[in-house]
């Protein structure tokens, strides 16, 4: 059995060799937003009416389900003759064929409808969301163009795009409409604002009220995530590009926003700004906890499980690293310790009366070495999984000791058993 387990783990260990090979498809970005004429010449009568004209960003706040979770933003474009469309890139189809095969595989394609925008906000106002509406200070030239780009690129009929959560998602495509709209000013003024702060970082208070799902997901992300952001990078989430927006001023000091108007504030306890750290150590510390008070029996099981469950993410890992367009899980070194080699183990505690402590030793030992490296030596490492590791380490040591003394147990039984049958064939 051990030669079995030794040889799947150096064969995953292969396996993450290969990792991240796959090559994705580019998300499609508005690249023709390149060929709008933002100085047409105006007639008086059409110069009266883009003057009318309102472009106006919505920004939503977090809500309960978790594609709500980072808020939402979209574009609402105001007729002078009272008439309003909101142009929103936020629309997924979860009942379309192999919807969450496609997402783990980085192959999501959003919708963008073109629809009266009383229906997301209404929406938002039921859930007791944050709602605010910012009215862009623009050119009529501007807002006449960028009108009859979104009518006729977009349409009642709707469009699709590639999606990608950090690269390319409802605010990303609303940041580069407003660059535009600015003839590049805004965009150069983003990038060379740095946030500080990687996006595993940005959105991490938004995950913080789901810490075992803010735990899955920042172990199935790599290095990618752990880049310091510029202000641009970091308006994936709507509440920066928000942020963004009303910091900007103009070369003449003007503002972008004309107007903010908040229409519903969450009024529900915020979640505390707890660090994803401290989450950690909290639930390494339950874990480790549950593990002793448990009697021998119930241990087992309980250990079993919860390498059933590694194993699981740990082939989710594996799949995504390999075979996903999703470069935010490419090389993610969390491979070495969580990965498909846990099904021996929870196979081994779950159905068979030996406890093979090889693999959770193995485990145990790799976890501690990258979480002393991750400490001594931060600057070496390009991915932040502290938090990961903190969580793991005490759960393969007691599994590591409490298997190792269950193997002893059994030795010693089986060995009193042998000794028994050889005295009573003597006598």
């Amino acid at each position: 059995m051990k030669r079995v387990a030794l040889t799947a783990a150096l064969l995953t260990l292969c396996l993450t060799l290969f990792a991240g090979t796959s090559h994705p498809v580019k998300p499609d970005t508005l690249a023709d937003l390149g060929t709008i004429d933002l100085r047409p010449t105006l007639a008086p009568n059409q110069r009266q009416w883009a003057e009318g004209i309102t472009i106006t960003l919505l920004t939503i706040g977090s809500g309960d389900p978790l594609y709500a979770w980072f808020g939402h933003s979209a574009l609402i474009v105001g007729q002078p003759n009272g008439a309003s469309t909101m142009y929103d890139w936020g629309i997924f189809d979860s009942e379309q064929e192999h919807f969450y095969l496609n997402f783990a595989r980085g192959r999501m394609y959003y919708y963008v409808w073109a629809s009266d925008g009383a229906w997301r906000i209404d929406e938002a106002l039921q859930e007791g969301r944050d709602v605010r509406l910012a009215e862009l200070d623009l050119s009529a030239e501007a807002k006449w163009a960028l009108a009859g780009y979104l009518s006729e690129h977009i349409g009642s009929e709707g469009a699709t795009y590639l999606y990608h959560f950090y690269d390319d998602n409802c605010a990303t495509r609303i940041r580069d409409i407003i660059d535009v709209a600015t003839e590049g000013d805004f965009g150069r003024w983003a990038k060379s604002r740095s946030t500080a702060e990687s996006a595993r970082l940005l959105t991490a208070p938004y995950m913080l009220h789901r810490p075992l799902v803010s735990w899955v997901l920042s172990t199935l992300q790599g290095a990618r995530v752990d880049r310091i952001e510029s202000q641009w990078d970091a308006m994936f989430l709507p509440m920066e590009l928000e942020r963004a927006v009303l910091d900007y001023r103009r070369s003449d000091g003007s503002p972008l926003v004309k107007s903010l108007t908040t229409l519903a504030e969450d009024k529900s306890p915020k979640t505390t700004q707890r660090s994803a750290t401290a989450m950690a150590v909290a639930l390494s510390l339950s874990l480790t906890i549950l593990l002793l008070l448990l009697p021998s029996a119930a241990r087992k099981v309980v250990l079993g499980l919860l390498y059933l469950v590694l194993a699981i993410i740990g082939s989710l890992l594996l799949f995504m690293m390999c075979y996903s367009d999703m470069d935010m899980t490419w090389a993610n070194i969390n491979i070495l310790v969580i990965n498909p080699v846990l099904f021996i183990a929870a196979f081994a505690l779950l159905f068979t009366r030996r406890r093979h402590s090889i693999l959770a030793t193995i485990l145990a030992l790799v976890t501690t070495l990258l979480l002393i490296g991750r400490v001594v030596w931060p600057s070496l490492f390009a991915q932040d999984n502290l938090t990961t590791l903190l969580v793991l380490l005490p759960l393969y040591l007691s599994g590591a000791a409490f298997e190792r003394r269950g193997n002893r147990k059994a030795g010693k039984g089986a060995h009193a058993e042998a000794a028994g049958s050889e005295s009573g064939r003597k006598a």
